[in-house]
């Protein structure tokens, strides 16, 4: 098994809407993105794939979504709060904590990896010492 990590980074905020401390106001993080992909072997261009190939999956599938944006539950609440609020917004179904924001990415870049590569792990950092991580 042959695995590569590219590190990405992206500005977002959010809002746990139903947090009883003080995530439950709007509020930004400096994420950083570790996204690691395997192949069970290297490819004939010497490579699993290509860092500037990973990279433009990446920004399309993820820091396009995410960079600068307001990422904020679909709810009452978030709606109204959202009327007065010009700015990017990306609503989810579940409250963007950084279990639900990993869980998206995964999905996101599951589905853009052609075979023989495939997502082996991601860690999604949301300060420098708190991160979230899923792996294969």
């Amino acid at each position: 098994m042959i695995s590569i990590t590219k590190e990405f980074t992206f500005e977002t905020a959010h809002r746990i809407s139903n947090h009883p401390a003080a995530c439950r106001h709007l509020h930004g993080h400096s994420y950083r993105l570790l996204v690691t992909v395997s192949a069970e072997e290297i490819q004939e261009n010497d490579m699993i794939i290509d860092f500037k190939v990973l990279k433009q999956i990446i920004n399309e599938k993820v820091i396009k979504t995410f960079d600068h944006a307001l990422v904020l539950k679909r709810n009452e609440e978030n709606t109204k709060l959202a009327q007065h609020i010009d700015s990017k917004i990306f609503w989810m179904e579940y409250e963007p904590t950084v279990e639900r924001l990993i869980e998206y990415i995964k999905i996101q870049i599951e589905n853009s990896l052609a075979k023989p590569v495939f997502l082996k792990k991601l860690k999604l950092f949301e300060t420098a010492t708190s991160f979230g991580e899923w792996e294969k």
